[in-house]
């Protein structure tokens, strides 16, 4: 079986807030091992929840804009 198969497997059987905490545990060891410094990691870390605030800003005009089409058609 492979790794992946077995993270899935794992991540299936959990609540989401410990599968976080294992993710986000491995994924750090993965980056340091691979020679990434805190540095990199502090920006990696940025840059993912730029993109997380970017994609939910999104979502909202999309949200915002299928109220207003409903205002306007009803």
């Amino acid at each position: 079986m492979s790794r992946r198969s077995n993270l899935d497997i794992i991540l299936k059987n959990m609540d989401t807030e410990k599968a976080t905490k294992i993710l986000a545990k491995s994924l750090y060891k993965e980056l340091m091992n691979n020679g990434f410094t805190n540095r990199d990691i502090i920006n990696f870390s940025k840059e993912m929840l730029e993109h997380m605030a970017s994609e939910m800003r999104k979502q909202a005009g999309v949200d915002a804009s299928r109220k207003k089409d409903r205002l306007l058609i009803g």
